[in-house]
């Protein structure tokens, strides 16, 4: 779970770095941002995001999203 806002370097960046790094190598990436529009979810799944979560959320919410990723 990554978080959109991040100083210096912000969550895109971030997630782009991982995937180019990790290349073949599974890994799931969740996005944590205060925004939920399409056009701000749509930028996090280019950005190589399974998921994009608004907040506020539960500990609950992560939990299960936690259960569900392969």
């Amino acid at each position: 779970v990554l978080d959109i806002g991040l100083p210096g370097m912000d969550g895109y960046q971030l997630a782009r770095s991982l995937r180019a790094l990790l290349g073949a190598h599974p890994c799931r990436l969740v996005a944590l941002s205060g925004y939920g529009q399409a056009s701000d979810r749509q930028r996090s799944e280019d950005a190589g995001f399974e998921q994009h979560l608004v907040k506020p959320i539960s500990p609950d919410q992560v939990a299960r999203l936690a259960l569900a990723l392969p």
